[in-house]
C-alpha cells in the first residue's frame, strides 16, 4: 500500500515546485555570463518549503522501498528461526552432532535438562542464522538427509533477493563483487548488472520477491511437515488446501498455480478425496484466469465417473456443461454433499451463478432467492473508491456551477 502511494506523492510534490518556479522564478545572468535564479524575497520561504518537500519525496521514494524490502527478508528469517526450533523439538537427536557446548558453571544454573536443551537449541539456531541463506539450505539438507533445492526453480531468484538485501543493509544498494560472485555461482539472472552500480526496489520487483519468499517458506514448511510427522498427513493436506484456496479467492493466481502444482505433485496424500480436491482447484485456478482450455485439460486428466456427486458437479462446471450441472444440482438436493453456502461462496460456481436457471433451482432447493454475497474490499481499495467518488462529485458540482453561470450570462 505504501509503495503504491509513493509515486503520486512524489509526482505532486515535483509538480507544485515546477509550477511555482515557472510562475515566480526568473533566470538571470551576471557580467561574467554566470547564470542564476532570481526570486522575490517574500516568496523565498515558500520556494524553500516546496523544494524541501520535493527532495523529501525523492528520498522517501528511495528509502521506503528499500526498508520494506529488507523487512520482507527479515520476516522470512524470523519464520526460519521458528521452523528450526520446531525441527529440534520434534527431532532432538539432530542436536547430537551440534558443536554447542555447556560448561559446568553454566549447567548448574539451569533448573532442568529441558532448560539446558532450550539453551542449546537457541545457540544452534543463532549459529545457523548467521550463515548465508544458501548455507541454511545446506544445513537442512544435511540434517534431513534429503534434497530441498532440486525441484525448486525459484532458487536462483531467492539467492539474488537475499544478496540484494545484503547490499541495502551494508552497501546502500551499491553492487559489490561479492554480490556478482554469489549470483554467478548460483546462475542467477542478473543481466548486465556491474560492480558499483546502484540497485533499487521497483514495485514489480518487490511483488516478485514477496511471491518468491512465500513459495520458499510454504514449500519448506510442508516438506518438513511430511518428512517429520508422517502420521499428521491429514492436517498437512488440509492446511495446504486451505492455503491454495485462499490464494485463489484473493486472486493471487500466480502463487495459487505454483502451490497447486506442488500439492498435486506430492507422492502421497491422506486419501483420494483430498487428491481430487487439489486437481479440481488446479483446474479452477486456470478457469478463473479465463484459460478454459488448460482448465479442461487438467480436469479431464482424471476419470470422474466413479466419484461422488460433488466432484462430478465440479467436473461438469469446469467443462461449462451447465445443462448437466443443473440436472445434477436437482439430484443432489438441499441436503446433499453440496450445501447452500457452497453454492453461494465457492469460486467454482462463479459462472454458473450468473445464469437464471441457477437462481431458479437455488430457490426451489432452499426456499429463498439467491443473493450475491458482497466480498469486502481491501482497505486500500476502499480508500481509492471513496476518493474517486469525492472527486467525481466535485467535478459534477463544478460543471453544474459553470452551466448555471453561463445560463445567467446568456439571459
Amino acid at each position: 500500500m505504501t509503495l503504491l502511494l509513493l509515486n503520486p506523492y512524489q509526482k505532486r510534490a515535483n509538480e507544485k515546485r515546477v509550477k511555482f518556479m515557472k510562475e515566480n522564478v526568473e533566470e538571470v545572468e551576471d557580467e561574467k555570463g554566470k547564470k542564476a535564479f532570481a526570486i522575490d524575497y517574500e516568496k523565498h520561504r515558500l520556494y524553500e518549503n516546496l523544494t524541501k518537500n520535493a527532495e523529501t519525496s525523492l528520498l522517501a521514494a528511495k528509502i521506503i522501498p528499500e526498508s520494506l524490502f529488507v523487512s520482507l527478508i527479515s520476516q522470512y528469517d524470523a519464520f526460519l528461526n521458528r521452523l528450526l526450533r520446531i525441527l529440534f523439538e520434534l527431532q532432538p537427536e539432530y542436536l547430537n552432532n551440534s558443536e554447542r557446548t555447556i560448561n559446568f558453571s553454566q549447567l548448574v544454573e539451569f533448573d532442568s535438562i529441558g532448560d539446558a536443551r532450550e539453551y542449546v537449541i537457541e545457540k544452534e539456531v543463532e549459529t545457523v542464522l548467521r550463515k548465508s541463506h544458501s548455507a541454511h539450505f545446506e544445513y537442512l539438507e544435511s540434517k534431513l538427509s534429503m534434497t530441498l533445492r532440486k525441484k525448486l526453480p525459484i532458487w536462483q531468484k531467492f539467492i539474488e533477493i537475499t544478496e540484494r538485501r545484503n547490499l541495502f543493509v551494508h552497501c546502500d544498494g551499491i553492487v559489490s563483487s561479492q554480490y556478482v560472485k554469489v549470483c554467478n555461482e548460483n546462475k542467477c539472472e542478473i543481466g548486465d548488472i556491474k560492480v558499483n552500480e546502484k540497485l533499487s526496489v521497483p514495485l514489480d520487483y518487490f511483488n516478485e520477491s514477496y511471491q518468491c519468499l512465500y513459495e520458499i517458506a510454504t514449500k519448506l514448511t510442508h516438506t518438513l511437515w511430511r518428512k517429520l510427522i508422517k502420521e499428521d498427513l491429514e492436517s498437512a493436506d488440509d492446511k495446504l488446501n486451505e492455503t491454495c484456496y485462499e490464494l485463489m479467492t484473493n486472486k493471487q493466481y500466480k502463487l495459487a498455480d505454483i502451490m497447486l502444482d506442488f500439492s498435486c505433485s506430492q507422492t502421497k496424500h491422506f486419501n483420494d478425496s483430498i487428491s481430487n480436491v487439489f486437481t479440481v482447484n488446479k483446474s479452477l485456478s486456470k478457469y478463473l484466469q479465463k484459460d478454459k482450455k488448460k482448465a479442461k485439460e487438467i480436469i479431464n486428466s482424471k476419470d470422474w465417473s466413479a466419484s461422488s456427486d460433488n466432484f462430478k458437479l465440479a467436473h461438469l462446471t469446469l467443462n461449462d456443461d451447465f445443462e448437466e450441472c443443473f440436472a445434477l444440482m436437482k439430484k443432489i438436493g438441499s441436503d446433499g454433499q453440496v450445501n447452500k453456502e457452497n453454492y453461494m461462496t465457492w469460486p467454482l460456481f462463479t459462472e454458473l451463478r450468473k445464469t437464471e436457471e441457477f437462481k431458479n433451482i437455488f430457490k426451489d432447493l432452499f426456499g429463498e432467492e439467491y443473493t450475491v454475497l458482497e466480498i469486502p474490499e481491501k482497505p486500500l481499495e476502499e480508500l481509492i473508491v471513496e476518493r474517486a467518488k469525492v472527486i467525481s462529485k466535485q467535478k459534477k458540482k463544478t460543471i453544474k456551477k459553470d452551466i448555471t453561470k453561463k445560463e445567467i450570462i446568456d439571459k
